[in-house]
């Protein structure tokens, strides 16, 4: 059965998804217009047989609520069909969910005719007969409606996952040779660098060896990105600010151009990964800033607010764009470097999220998380637990 779906919807995907050739798009859109326009139609057809005991006299009470609720189905199915062409879902699982709609429609529709042949009326149907038909059929066709919205998350989700399961993979294998291929390189480039006297070799040597190690760094913050990117609801903690940019400047070896004014009573929710995300930011700031770097602290309202201020340049508008998501990844468009991302990943996996600001002369990238209580010291000198999350 799971093989017989699964053809179906390589089938549906190969019929129906967007191509690169004009005559492919003008399908997938006339294919989305058709389901979609299906599912609208659906409901106004069946319109008709709801409305039937209002239009006729001495009608009892119980009848006319049935016609109402009838006739509001029927409005959701109508509705239904304009809001899912409009919807994210794909033209593929639009049809998917079409075709749920229609076998509401036969499956019911041909027990109703069954019954109508059995009791040898087929052809004759009064008011509560059609009122009968017209409810069940609009209570069917929504319901799987329903079912075909849901089947095509499942769809999606499978894909999703194997998407998933083919991307940790291909992570795996990268970070893994270019760690390899990384410490071979700096191994022998250092040893060129001290070998050589003639100082023009011996300065592309030492370029060869900063290189090396720019790609190991570069498989370091894949990894930490992927782990960001694969976390399983993983609780978050009680931090103290200070501590995790004490942690951070401890990571880059501290440097004089650096001054920080971060509170010692400052507490947030997040993870280890905090740590991650702002030695990124203050990296970022020592390479690409000028020549002098601020880290602070803050409370704003509910949120901490750790930012990393530097006199440079700024981020370009570009790379910012692209990194904040306000531009789409394209071959020209696809910033400079991990280290943003690696702090953005990081900080939204946490349930925060990575702001750019100016302030005069400084550019400011900051980690912004939930503010949390300072902890309350409990008998023994233990503090009180966390929550699970903030």
């Amino acid at each position: 059965m799971s093989d017989l779906l699964a053809r179906v919807d390589r089938a549906l995907v190969r019929l129906f998804e967007a191509g690169p050739t004009d005559g492919s798009r003008r399908r997938e859109r006339l294919a989305r217009l058709g389901a979609c326009s299906a599912i609208s139609l659906t409901g106004a057809a069946l319109v008709v047989p709801n409305v039937a005991p209002t239009l006729a006299s001495g009608q009892p009470g119980v009848g006319v609520g049935l016609a109402a609720l009838g006739t509001v189905v029927c409005l959701g199915l109508i509705a239904a069909g304009a809001l899912l062409y409009r919807s994210a879902f794909s033209t593929p699982n639009a049809v998917r969910i079409a075709v749920w709609n229609f076998l509401g429609l036969v499956v019911l529709g041909g027990v109703l005719l069954a019954h109508g042949a059995y009791r040898g009326t087929p052809g004759t149907m009064s008011v509560a007969d059609a009122l009968a038909a017209g409810n069940v059929l609009a209570i069917s066709a929504a319901a799987h409606v329903i079912i075909g919205v849901h089947d095509a998350r499942r769809v999606r989700a499978e894909q999703l996952a194997h998407e998933r399961e083919k991307f940790a993979v291909l992570s795996r294998v990268l970070r893994h040779n270019l760690r390899n291929d990384a410490t071979v390189l700096i191994g022998q480039s250092e040893r060129l660098a001290t070998e050589l006297d003639d100082g023009a070799l011996a300065a592309v040597a030492e370029t060869l060896h900063r290189r090396s190690r720019d790609v190991g760094d570069l498989a370091t913050k894949t990894k930490a990105m992927v782990e960001a990117l694969d976390r399983r609801s993983t609780p978050n903690a009680r931090l103290n600010a200070h501590e995790v940019v004490e942690r951070a400047l401890a990571n880059v070896g501290g440097d004089d151009a650096i001054t920080t004014d971060v509170p010692a009573d400052l507490w947030l929710w997040a993870d280890d990964g905090a740590e991650t995300a702002l030695t990124e930011l203050i990296e970022n700031a020592l390479e690409h800033g000028g020549e002098r770097v601020r880290i602070t602290a803050e409370a704003d309202g509910e949120t901490v607010r750790i930012g990393v201020a530097d006199d440079g340049p700024g981020v370009p508008a570009d790379e910012r764009d692209v990194v904040t998501g306000e531009s789409k990844i394209t071959q020209l468009n696809h910033g400079s470097g991990l280290g943003l991302w690696v702090a953005r990943s990081v900080a939204e996996s946490a349930g925060g999220r990575l702001t750019f600001d100016t302030e005069g002369e400084w550019t400011v990238v900051s980690l912004v998380h939930g503010r949390a209580e300072a902890p309350v010291e409990a008998a023994g000198g233990e503090t009180d637990p966390a929550p699970a999350s903030a």
